[in-house]
């Protein structure tokens, strides 16, 4: 086997174990609903939090459709950061926007 050949073999596996995920963050006024997927598939059990005030160092856990409401309380509109961790040890994160809790 040439170098090229084992480069283009060992880019093939490292691409086929990457995991792909679908975060949907829908903003409510009391809220977060966040829903993961990978693959398609719903990420059971996966460890979700975020990163507001009132909020830190609370983990919340996926339901088996992938999803979790997450209770937010902030006086203005900000950007949040979601941080995931799915059962597969597969790290995520996505910032969505959170309006006023108080409108």
């Amino acid at each position: 086997m040439t170098f090229k050949q084992v480069s283009i073999a060992a880019l093939m596996l490292s691409a086929s174990t990457m995991s792909w995920a679908d975060i949907r963050i829908v903003d409510t006024q009391s809220g977060s609903w966040v829903r993961v997927t990978e693959q398609g598939k719903p990420a059971a059990n996966a460890r979700v939090s975020v990163s507001n005030h009132a909020n830190r160092g609370k983990v919340y856990k996926t339901n088996e459709h992938g999803e979790v409401f997450i209770p937010l309380y902030t006086r203005t509109s900000s950007t949040l950061t979601y941080s995931i961790l799915t059962e597969e040890w597969n790290e995520y994160t996505r910032r969505s926007l959170h309006t006023d809790s108080f409108n």
